[in-house]
């Protein structure tokens, strides 16, 4: 194939998802992918077929099409009188009616003397193509002998041509009618035939190459299409379809048991042995069959095959007719007597009388007496008899008392008198051989002692990746999974999907259709009962798996019809109870043809229906709302599907699946477009994504962009009032969101325009209020005024009733529990570790009555906050313990930000322990180094500024602790430009102190700590003043003993803070040297 000419498997690809989304209702995907068909192929006629399918009752399908027409009709009608055209073009009709008739097909439309026949509608069978090959042959021939007649009664000849193809047709189901181009081809296909003979097209031999020899035409062209057609003609049924060539897997005891079976009867250990396989199609039963031919050929035996034919179940011995003409080897065409000749030799050749054998046997080849021989001396049962006595006979004869194998494939398609001479087979005297036989059905088989009799079950999940692996080695996972789920096990299924993917290009999207080779047999099960369509559409569209109750709920069907119905479908293998007390389709492949198969208008109507039911009988938080959600989406009942989406969500939350809950609003969410543009619309839309940046903020955390985006998005949809709910709550959830960022700006505008709602109506919210503004005055390094704020707030949560914090907070921490962890910072900065601890135990109180996700989510962030207290106050122990609490919560809830905030707490808490013994020289302290740069390099990166100062400090801490001092400074540096860029100021004075510890020079040091100390005493912030204060000590000694004195006053005297204990140590040293 040149880089110009259109990859055929992508084109069929892409047709095939544009069917399949037109049979849905898609108009508008089927449009575009039969658009993408023709922009690489201009002129290809099924995807024209699409974009002009009409609307309406039909069905857009795969069919086999059959045209025959006979040859020169116009001319003959003008040299003959019209009554003899009449009586042979009558008679021409007839016997293309009865042929059309007897292999199933269907002929609604006659077009001058050309007739028209489809097969697989409207009765489908599993070999529709082969059907409509194997009457075109048949019409050929009977023609043929029709014109002998006519020449001898009218003095004329007459001929046929015929034409088949497959491909995509509209079926006008109410006017009994096909439309397309693929009625049009298979008229070209006959106009290209040569007399007397049948052309198919290229889709035709595709399928059917393995059971006829077909002869490839030369390209020409035809009226109609642009490109030159290709086209074969078929000249000779074959013998045998060939078996799988794929590997034998999972069948080691059926193949033990052939193997053990065959050498007993090469040994002598027993004269006759027989097995019999059976199990449904394409299980497995012909390539253990094959195996066993493969087992006698190795030894030279002889191998007698009798093989059924679907096409041939109502003819008497029809394999064995098969047999005699591949052991005599007599031709389709040949005439009676070369048969008969052939038959002669045969017999003789086994050292059998032919004069006894062939007046029965001859019958059986088609030959009637009075062409060449006489008839038996028998009538009726007793000829038969005779006839199957022969036939036993000739068996023997052929096994010639050597070992044989005698195969009985596809039983369930045997006549009845074949069964009988199968039966007399399995006798002692036979000789020494091995029968073996398949069959779908147990009637079919002879069950006995003498017959191991194996049911073919599945192939379990390690057999089927091993037979995937083995056909397919570079398949990857996913296609993998898909086909395991689509192909239940069925051998010939896999071979067939894996067949499929490997044609697909790399660029074919997902979807791999049901395979051409398989659709036929799928189709025609489905439709093996008459009166259970229905049930089958609504099951197919309820799903894999189903509740009978609910699918009862859904048909309109008496409940004693409906019985009858589901146990016709459980006995032809449609469906099947589960052990869950629900029913399936007995395989997903099945499911796929049926949906299919639905009319775009009841495809809908059952979506509707279902989804009516399943809501009628569900709860708030039942785990059915994304299923009612997708089937009102199907059903185009858009409203109700995002509503169902949210229950979905809501119901998702309520069990911790954090991504499912996620995933469900961002369905409702792009389904908004196709509601009617509005204020209820935007309304619905502000709803939505409050919720869904709420989730996406407690899995990514508060800083979010997306989480942002959201909230922007519902900012922009709201209006400016602030008394309106939507922008109320879309505030609050803002405001969080730039703290995050380190906007101080924007979150104190948010703060002012939130009191505005506070102040009317919204007083609950005050508290939260109050101590937002307590938390940014925090931020800014006023650390007086937002103790004095936070405090306040604190008090109000004692007093204030309760609130539906639900309906207007879209954060993943509750407000509680930040306005008291908040306060815990105010108080720890002022020395006051019990008010911190006080503050916390209440936060912890607060979340054992919260629900997924803020229960957890807020935990994670309360023991954050304590992991910082525990390191600020030297308790390194306890926050190592909180670090790993965190990181494990996180990684059990999905919290990305906290399992990654609490393993880099984890190693630094365990640097700072090593540091406090002296063992700065620990793989930890670098292990703690790591963590911590890679953590400030995170955060810088995606935007979460707001604790970063502090983060830097740790940092800085552990690389003055290694001796990496330029490191530390350039660190504390980004620390500092960042908060001179925010204005968050909460931990310059620490990190001005930190930085003091980077530097030789006494001069820069002492002013680099005076400067860190006169800071933290404007910001009233006394546990950095004392630090500040002893490392000034440490440097000047007793000229700054009265700067210490100070700082150890500023603290309370009741103050537990650890540090002010070696402060006044060093006071009291100090003192008593004097």
């Amino acid at each position: 194939m040149t880089d110009l000419e259109p990859d055929r498997s992508a084109i069929d690809e892409l047709l095939d998802r544009a069917v399949s989304a037109l049979n849905q209702g898609d108009r508008a995907t089927a449009d575009e992918l039969a658009g993408r068909v023709l922009a690489v192929d201009e002129t290809n006629a099924d995807a024209e077929e699409v974009l002009a399918a009409p609307a309406g009752n039909g069905e857009i399908r795969r069919i086999t099409i059959l045209f025959a027409d006979l040859v020169d009709s116009t001319e003959l009608s003008t040299r003959i009188e019209p009554e003899t055209y009449r009586t042979v073009v009558g008679r021409y009709r007839d016997e293309v009616l009865r042929i059309v008739n007897s292999y199933g097909g269907h002929i609604g439309n006659t077009k001058g003397d050309g007739l028209l026949a489809v097969f697989g509608h409207p009765h489908p069978h599993e070999n529709d193509v082969v059907r409509a090959v194997q009457a075109g042959l048949d019409i050929t021939r009977d023609v043929k002998r029709l014109s002998a007649r006519v020449r001898q009664r009218f003095g004329f000849d007459i001929s046929v041509r015929v034409g088949v193809h497959r491909g995509l047709v509209y079926l006008d189901t109410a006017q009994d009618d096909v439309y397309g181009f693929a009625a049009n081809l298979a008229a070209r296909m006959c106009s290209i035939a040569d007399p007397g003979t049948v052309a198919v097209s290229e889709a035709v031999e595709r399928l059917v190459r393995d059971n006829f020899t077909l002869e490839a035409r030369p390209a020409v062209r035809v009226k109609g299409v642009d490109d030159p057609v290709v086209s074969f003609r078929p000249t000779a049924e074959r013998e045998a379809t060939p078996a799988s060539t794929g590997p034998l897997i999972g069948r080691e005891p059926e193949l033990a048991a052939i193997t053990a079976e065959w050498n007993d009867v090469v040994s002598g250990a027993k004269s006759l042995a027989a097995v019999a396989f059976r199990g449904e199609p394409g299980i497995g039963k012909s390539r253990l069959a094959r195996a066993a031919v493969a087992l006698a050929k190795r030894s030279n035996s002889v191998v007698l095959e009798l093989l059924g034919s679907p096409l041939h179940t109502e003819v008497g011995l029809y394999p064995i007719r098969k047999l005699l003409e591949r052991r005599c080897q007599i031709a389709h065409a040949a005439s009676p007597q070369e048969r008969l000749d052939r038959l002669t030799a045969e017999l003789e050749a086994r050292s059998m009388d032919p004069h006894a054998l062939v007046p029965l046997l001859a019958p059986v080849l088609g030959v009637t007496p009075g062409e060449g021989y006489e008839p038996a001396a028998a009538e009726g049962n007793r000829l038969n008899a005779q006839i199957q006595g022969a036939i036993r006979e000739y068996v023997i004869g052929c096994l010639a008392d050597r070992p044989g194998l005698l195969l009985a494939e596809d039983t369930h398609w045997f006549d009845p008198s074949t069964l009988e001479v199968l039966h007399s087979l399995l006798q002692p005297d036979v000789g020494r051989g091995l029968i073996v036989m398949t069959s779908r059905e147990l009637t079919s088989l002879r069950t006995s002692t003498a017959v191991q009799v194996f049911e073919l079950g599945p192939l379990s999940h390690d057999e089927t990746d091993q037979l995937i692996t083995s056909l397919h080695p570079r398949m990857t996972a996913r296609e993998r999974n898909e086909v395991v789920r689509r192909c239940d096990g069925v051998p010939l299924y896999i071979e067939e999907v894996v067949a499929k993917i490997m044609e697909q290009p790399a660029n074919a999207g997902d979807s791999v259709p049901v395979p051409d080779s398989l659709y036929e047999a799928l189709f025609a099960r489905l439709r093996s009962s008459e009166n259970a369509m229905s049930v089958i559409q609504a099951a197919a569209i309820i799903g894999s798996r189903f509740d009978v109750g609910l699918l009862r709920s859904v048909v309109a069907m008496p409940d004693n019809q409906f019985d009858v119905v589901l146990t016709e479908l459980r006995s032809s293998r449609v469906l099947e109870p589960t052990e869950d007390q629900s029913w399936r389709f007995r395989h997903e492949l099945l499911r796929e043809v049926a949906v299919e198969l639905i009319p775009p208008s009841v495809r809908r109507t059952l979506h509707s229906q279902i989804a009516d039911v399943l809501k009628s009988v569900s709860s708030q938080g039942d785990r059915n709302w994304p299923i009612i959600a997708r089937h009102y989406e199907r059903a185009n009942r858009i409203g109700e599907a995002v509503s169902a989406y949210q229950r979905a969500s809501r119901a998702a939350r309520h069990v911790g699946a954090l991504s499912d809950a996620m995933t469900f609003l961002s369905r409702a969410l792009n389904l908004l477009d196709r509601l009617p543009e509005g204020r209820e619309r935007h309304r619905r839309e502000i709803s939505l994504r409050l919720r869904h940046g709420f989730l996406v903020a407690a899995a990514e955390g508060p800083g979010s962009p997306v989480a942002a985006a959201d909230f922007e998005r519902c900012l922009e949809l709201g209006g400016t009032d602030p008394l309106a709910d939507e922008l109320f709550a879309t505030l609050m959830a803002l405001f969080t969101y730039y703290v995050g960022r380190g906007d101080l700006r924007r979150s104190q505008k948010i703060v002012e325009s939130l009191r505005v709602g506070v102040e009317n109506g919204r007083e609950w919210w005050l508290t939260e209020n109050i101590g937002g503004s307590g938390t940014l005055a925090w931020l800014r390094g006023d650390f007086l005024d937002a103790k004095e704020q936070l405090e306040q707030a604190a008090e109000l949560m004692k007093v204030r009733g309760q609130h539906d914090v639900e309906a207007e907070w879209f954060m993943p921490h509750d407000p509680v529990v930040l306005g008291l962890c908040g306060l815990a910072h105010a108080r720890w900065i002022m020395g006051d570790l019990a008010g911190a601890d006080e503050a916390l135990e209440r936060g912890a109180a607060r979340i054992e009555e919260l629900v997924f996700p803020q229960g957890p989510f807020s935990l994670c962030y309360l023991q954050f906050i304590e992991v910082w207290l525990r390191l600020e106050a030297g308790q390194y122990d306890r926050a190592v313990e909180l670090a790993a609490q965190t990181r494990h919560r996180g990684e059990q809830h999905g919290f990305d930000q906290w399992t990654a905030l609490g393993a880099s707490l984890h190693a630094v808490a365990i640097a700072m322990s090593a540091m406090a013994i002296g063992d700065c020289d620990s793989p930890a302290v670098a292990g703690g180094i790591d963590a911590m740069l890679g953590w400030t390099a995170a955060c810088r990166y995606v935007g979460a500024l707001s604790f970063l100062t502090s983060f830097d400090g740790y940092a800085a801490r552990l690389l003055i602790a290694a001796g990496r001092l330029e490191q530390a400074c350039a660190q504390i540096d980004s620390g500092l430009a960042l908060a001179k860029d925010t204005g968050m100021h909460y931990y310059d004075a620490e990190l001005l102190r930190l930085k003091a510890a980077t530097t030789e020079d006494p001069d820069g040091r002492s002013a680099l700590l005076s400067s860190a100390l006169s800071l933290s005493r404007k910001q009233h912030a006394p546990v950095f003043a004392l630090r500040a204060a002893v490392d000034d000590y440490t440097l000047r000694g007793r000229a700054a003993l009265p700067s210490l004195a100070e700082a150890v006053k500023e603290l309370s005297p009741e103050s537990t803070w650890p540090e002010l204990a070696e402060a006044q140590a060093l006071l009291a040293q100090a003192q008593s040297a004097r």
